[in-house]
């Protein structure tokens, strides 16, 4: 782990804007994270609600060491150790040749332990591990292939042990009882970033299947059904959306509500010059209430359950083509967009335990950097934490976003970003003191 680099904002930051985190006011140049690790200090008078944060380059190289996905602690119960792949590449996407080592974390010194390896994986999502809710210190949930398909399967971290289950995870429920499940081959298909290379689509030439979407499979067992399939959905669509007749259609993105009632997903589908499209949907875990919360043609592309109705997403509202973050309530269309003047674009954004933070990041294309920021949607104060430059990382199917991710108790965010002193792609915590 590396040694913490002392740094304050720029003196004469006028205060509203500092409250805002405005980036032109030489914010972000003061909070860059341009060596191993940065420590904001702010007296309790000049930052009002904010907290103070000491952001710190966690693992090292020479090899990598990431999580993936957002919206997903990747501590334990106790916070004791954080879980993460590490790999000997991070310049192509993995074949099922080429594992990645699964390891715990020691938040204190950054020490990589290996306790088991996995062969589904990429560089955007990993291998969509969480902790075992039933087991929250001893197991992992996690991808991983079988006799050549992608399949879920537990791991003990202490034995290495494995039980495997028939389908592979996109989500699993914070009871610990159900996983929502997606046919990976489709997706490696239609969007290979989120993919596992090799994995074969069964309906290759049907654009809207019936047999397959969204399942849901019982950890204990292994039974699964489908809830919601493709077919449904593009029936759904196609009065309004008759262009949808000649594309194929997939599902990505499915995330569980706080009291595991409800869970959302993404129907998506390439347009004609290749740009991606998405509607959002809600539904009960039984398939039942299908709801359309946000059209289709909007963009929708990143999320988060802010408790059992509420919905924070970005998508194109109002005015313009930049993607905004709204903040509305499952079923109904009160759509409010939240963090502007702070937060301008589109990110992926997560509610810390609290409900009132955020954590999300946000592009800047012309510095090849992304930017960690954390806003409170009560006070509707916010700041970047800090800037991290991505060099050829930045876009494409093996691109560096920060995924930002709150630990169990609120007052720390972990995310992936290259460390400046050899550019390879590592954990990184901010730590933040609310007192």
């Amino acid at each position: 782990m590396r040694e913490d680099l002392e740094t304050t904002p720029a003196a004469g930051v006028n205060r509203r804007r500092f409250l805002l985190g405005a980036v032109g006011m030489g914010i972000g140049s003061a909070l860059s994270c341009r060596a191993e690790t940065i420590s904001q200090s702010v007296s309790s008078a000049r930052r009002g609600k904010l907290p103070s944060c000491r952001i710190t380059t966690l693992t090292s190289g020479p090899k990598h060491h990431f999580f993936g996905y957002y919206g997903i602690p990747p501590w334990n119960k106790s916070g004791k150790r954080l879980i993460c792949l590490e790999s000997e590449f991070q310049d192509h996407l993995p074949s099922a040749d080429e594992p990645a080592s699964v390891g715990l974390v020691d938040p204190r010194t950054g020490a990589f332990t290996k306790v088991g390896e996995t062969r589904a994986w990429n560089l955007q999502q990993g291998a969509m591990m969480c902790w075992n809710p039933l087991n929250p210190e001893t197991e992992v949930i996690l991808n991983d292939r079988r006799d050549g398909e992608v399949v879920a399967a537990i791991l003990n971290v202490q034995t290495g042990s494995k039980r495997y289950l028939p389908r592979a995870n996109n989500a699993v429920s914070h009871n610990g009882r159900y996983a929502l499940c997606l046919t990976y081959g489709r997706l490696t298909r239609l969007r290979p970033v989120v993919g596992y290379v090799g994995v074969k689509d069964p309906n290759p030439n049907i654009a809207h299947p019936a047999n397959d979407g969204v399942f849901l499979m019982d950890l204990a067992t292994g039974k699964y059904r489908l809830v919601v399939s493709i077919q449904e959905i593009y029936e759904r669509l196609v009065p309004k959306h008759p262009e949808l007749k000649e594309r194929h259609m997939w599902f990505n993105h499915t995330v569980f509500n706080k009291d595991d009632t409800r869970f959302f997903f993404l129907a998506r589908s390439w347009t004609d010059d290749r740009q991606l499209e998405s509607a959002m949907f809600t539904v009960n875990i039984d398939g039942s209430d299908l709801r359309e919360v946000i059209p289709y043609g909007s963009g929708v592309s990143h999320f988060e359950w802010r408790n059992a109705r509420e919905i924070l997403a970005t998508f194109r509202f109002g005015e313009g083509k930049e993607k905004k973050h709204v903040l509305f309530t499952d079923g109904l269309k009160d759509y409010r967009v939240i963090g502007t003047p702070l937060i301008t674009s589109d990110g992926h954004c997560s509610f810390a335990p609290d409900e009132k933070w955020i954590a999300t990041d946000q592009g800047n294309s012309a510095k090849r950097e992304k930017l960690l920021v954390i806003y409170n949607v009560q006070t509707r104060v916010g700041t970047v934490l800090g800037s991290f430059p991505l060099r050829d990382y930045y876009t494409g199917d093996v691109r560096c976003d920060l995924h930002p991710r709150w630990n169990r108790t609120g007052d720390a965010i972990c995310f992936d970003a290259l460390d400046a002193r050899d550019w390879t792609r590592q954990l990184h915590v901010a730590s933040l003191d609310f007192s």
